[in-house]
């Protein structure tokens, strides 16, 4: 699998620090933990990925999951699960290089069912756009998808 164009020269880590908040790789390894809270997370369904996670199965989040890890060391995209400062699982963030085009990517952030989550998500949004600007390769146009009440 070839790294997307743009991102050949990336280098992100997989895990890294942001605040008082935790990147760590979405893999398979976090399947159960990953299943458990999307399929929590109410405001998931229907308004934020079209239908995703409707009539998910575990089975079918263990295949996404090797899947993001697979895209991630390929550099075709990149997945990470937001923890806290306790190590609880908070959401997810993601980078989607625009398939078949150069200079163009999405970030992607959801977060649990977690009190203040829109503030929580501001917040967080905020570091995120910080790290992006310093980490994203030169002339990306970046846009931002979350669900509608974090936008």
């Amino acid at each position: 699998m070839q790294p997307h164009p743009d991102f050949v020269q990336v280098s992100w880590p997989r895990q890294f620090a942001l605040g008082d908040w935790t990147l760590a790789p979405l893999t398979p390894d976090h399947v159960d933990e990953d299943f458990e809270a999307v399929l929590a997370t109410a405001h998931l369904f229907g308004d934020f990925f079209g239908s995703w996670p409707e009539g998910l199965t575990r089975d079918e989040n263990l295949i996404d999951l090797a899947w993001h890890d697979r895209e991630f060391i390929s550099r075709r995209s990149f997945s990470w699960i937001l923890r806290d400062g306790a190590s609880t699982y908070t959401g997810c963030f993601y980078v989607y290089p625009n398939i078949g085009e150069r200079g163009a990517a999405e970030a992607a952030l959801w977060l649990c069912d977690i009190p203040n989550r829109a503030a929580v998500a501001r917040t967080v949004k905020s570091a995120l756009a910080g790290w992006l600007a310093q980490n994203l390769p030169p002339g990306i146009a970046l846009t931002w998808t979350t669900s509608p009440e974090l936008a």
